[in-house]
């Protein structure tokens, strides 16, 4: 069969739609991408039904080098919410101190174990999501080495396996000594004054257009890498910074991908670009890097614990709680909302508690997963990402 752009296209969301399938009924424990790996090793490298270069023929990876990332990265900076960051400002903190547990790990017993490569690339993956990966896959594919990009993308497909039994089991923990103490009867105290810096009024129904969204994001995007360019600032900062001030001011509206309608292409490309060298690797060779995969994961895992609890000890949070909001970065969106849930209802299984009590132990808990997981994988792993690349073949 000749392989077209159109047949490339269908066969990567054809492999991606799978994989969302599989992740939805295994409530995320097996990854979109620990699908699309094997399909793409499977049909690719060992059947040979898929070419190599098919992510290429589709299309998709022109999409991130060119305008995509800039597009994706300031988009990220309007989701933030001023407000709940500045509420769950200690949820930031215990969570950027789990970052630096994986930093201080990663760049000592990593690289002594496993090699500067495989350690340094492994940290922003292990930190956060798809655009951490996406960024160091990057640099390993600038520096011609599809190995090193393959590794960091199943660091991102397999961190679940490691993170999820760890922070689920921790939750469990908190929750019950939260009860025991009584503290779910009389739950936390209001929120402050909220903070708004709206200057532009909602977008009115004449320019509420898909065009104008993605006009107004990527004057947005523009800007920030001019300001990038002019100050030599990290251009992820930049982008997540304009970004942000650019929804809290109004000049774009919140999530304006979404709004465009191109949220969907955006997520697919970025799927494609992060995975592509699995299509000429074959099962032997992904067997090889699992031993560095899984042991950054652990190295990962542990450094994580030690110093989100240490932070923790300082607000005088249950350490049990500390780790699971540092872990959050292992997990992401909708998984942290999931673990959280999951915890608050077999907690008051029982039925023994009011309505009131029930919701209380959802506010201990869900926000904090949420934000913790917003503050590492859309922040801070991204900016980690952008300082940590350039050191890695260096």
């Amino acid at each position: 069969m000749t392989f077209t752009p159109i047949i490339a296209f269908a066969c990567v969301a054809a492999t991606f739609a799978v994989g969302d399938y599989i992740a939805l009924k295994t409530k995320g424990v097996v990854s979109t991408f620990i699908t699309a790996i094997v399909v793409f090793i499977l049909f690719g490298s060992v059947l040979k039904l898929f070419p190599g270069n098919m992510v290429d023929l589709s299309g998709l990876s022109s999409i991130i080098p060119t305008f995509g990332m800039t597009l994706i990265l300031t988009n990220l900076g309007s989701t933030l919410d001023l407000n709940e960051l500045k509420k769950e400002w200690r949820t930031i903190l215990v969570s950027i101190a789990g970052v630096g547990g994986i930093v201080v790990l990663g760049f000592t017993l990593g690289q002594l174990l496993f090699g500067r490569e495989y350690a340094l690339s492994a940290i922003a993956p292990i930190a956060g999501g798809i655009v951490a990966t996406m960024i160091s896959g990057d640099a390993a594919n600038a520096a011609n080495r599809p190995d090193i990009a393959a590794y960091t993308a199943a660091v991102m497909a397999i961190q679940m396996l490691i993170g999820l039994p760890i922070a689920s089991f921790c939750l469990r923990k908190s929750a019950a000594r939260y009860i025991s103490r009584g503290l779910h009867k009389t739950g936390a105290s209001a929120s402050g004054k909220q903070l708004s810096l709206r200057i532009i009024p909602p977008t009115p129904k004449s320019l509420n257009s898909p065009t104008a969204h993605f006009a107004r994001l990527a004057i947005a995007g523009a800007l920030a890498q001019a300001l990038a360019n002019l100050t030599g600032i990290n251009a992820t900062i930049c982008y997540l910074a304009v970004g942000l001030l650019a929804a809290a001011t109004g000049a774009v509206e919140k999530n304006s991908l979404k709004l465009a309608g191109g949220d969907g292409v955006m997520l697919l490309a970025t799927y494609a670009y992060c995975t592509t060298s699995f299509l000429t690797m074959t099962f032997s060779q992904f067997a090889a890097i699992l031993i560095p995969v899984i042991g950054m994961l652990l190295i990962g895992a542990v450094g994580v614990m030690l110093l989100s609890s240490a932070m923790g000890l300082l607000f005088h949070w249950d350490p049990f709680l500390s780790i699971a909001v540092g872990l959050s970065c292992m997990l992401g969106y909708p998984v942290t909302y999931a673990v959280a849930m999951e915890v608050v209802n077999g907690a008051t299984a029982d039925g023994g508690y009011s309505e009131g009590e029930v919701q209380n132990l959802t506010n201990q808990f869900l926000p904090k997963m949420l934000i913790a997981g917003v503050a590492s994988v859309s922040v801070v792993s991204v900016v980690l990402a952008g300082m940590i690349s350039p050191l890695i073949f260096a």
